[in-house]
């Protein structure tokens, strides 16, 4: 009989063990695609903003310490016809751009965002000491009126662009959203080897 309670005892006792409460599911893994606006969006905006630009005009005050020689160069930069393609994954713009009243460019432009390995915003002066110090040149520094900001968009193959803005917040937003749709196109550094 004492054998019967004790069984008893444990069945009654594991009658009274409450049920195992339901666990939520583990959280989904993390989606491959950056949060944040569709491309559509995203390349949208870019579009609105660069045709937004339209002509920046600004002087370029050069010194050469090697003489203690100055010189101004007048530069009007003008950017149309700005069109996104988030289809193809691209854009495309005209820029015409004018040195002391001579064409130093008139081209159309087309990136393709799968390609762009990364986007910098820099002071124009920056750009073009950086410029300068790449083809041997130190002697020579400039001075922008107004101060003039660039976005450069670094290609394969050297094949890069600058963009020029008057405010440096519109460029900074500009590239901001431009390194949104190459994240969402897949482009930006792919990993070295070594």
């Amino acid at each position: 009989m004492k054998l019967a309670a004790v069984i008893l005892a444990v069945v009654m006792a594991g009658a009274t063990v409450p049920a195992q409460q339901a666990v939520p599911p583990p959280p989904q893994p993390a989606s491959d695609k950056p949060a944040g606006p569709s491309l559509e969006v995203t390349m949208k905006f870019i579009q609105d903003k660069l045709n937004e630009i339209g002509t920046v005009n600004f002087a370029a005050y050069f010194h050469d310490s090697s003489d203690n020689s100055d010189w101004v160069q007048k530069i009007s930069v003008t950017y149309s016809n700005a069109v996104a393609n988030p289809g193809a994954c691209s854009f495309s713009y005209h820029r015409l751009a004018i040195s002391n009243g001579s064409k130093q460019h008139d081209e159309n432009v087309i990136i393709n965002l799968h390609d762009v390995q990364s986007i910098v915003v820099l002071p124009n002066e920056q750009n073009w000491q950086m410029h300068l110090a790449r083809n041997g040149d130190t002697t020579n520094t400039i001075k922008d009126v107004p101060d003039i900001y660039d976005m450069n968009i670094k290609l394969p193959k050297g094949d890069d662009y600058s963009i020029s803005f008057y405010e440096q917040e519109t460029a900074d937003r500009v590239a901001k959203a431009m390194v949104h749709a190459v994240e969402l196109c897949g482009g930006g550094p792919k990993p070295e080897p070594f």
